[in-house]
């Protein structure tokens, strides 16, 4: 798994891919929630042109959203296992 988010040979649905399997391990869902994978373009001179948005969705809870300040295309193992531990960090405190 860590060698899809890390390898520069591979495209971007497979990256994605990777990013969401990873996310989903980490945060450990239930049957009913699905993870979505989706790079924006920020207009804001404060935020950096392009992150990534892991949503966490579900029809009976409340959505989570996780950004990572990066393209899709630079996000390495570490930066989804970070931003997922942050997310169950605030959940949990």
């Amino acid at each position: 798994m860590s060698a899809a988010v890390d390898s520069e040979s591979i495209g971007l649905p497979e990256r994605t891919a990777a990013i969401q399997s990873l996310a989903g391990q980490v945060l450990t869902l239930a049957p009913d929630q699905i993870i979505s994978v989706s790079e924006f373009n920020c207009g804001k001179p404060t935020c950096p042109n392009i992150h990534t948005v892991i949503m966490v969705m579900s029809q009976d809870g409340p959505q989570k959203k996780i950004v990572i300040n990066k393209p899709i295309v630079d996000i390495v193992e570490f930066d989804v296992l970070d931003a997922c531990m942050d997310s169950l960090r605030e959940s949990s405190g």
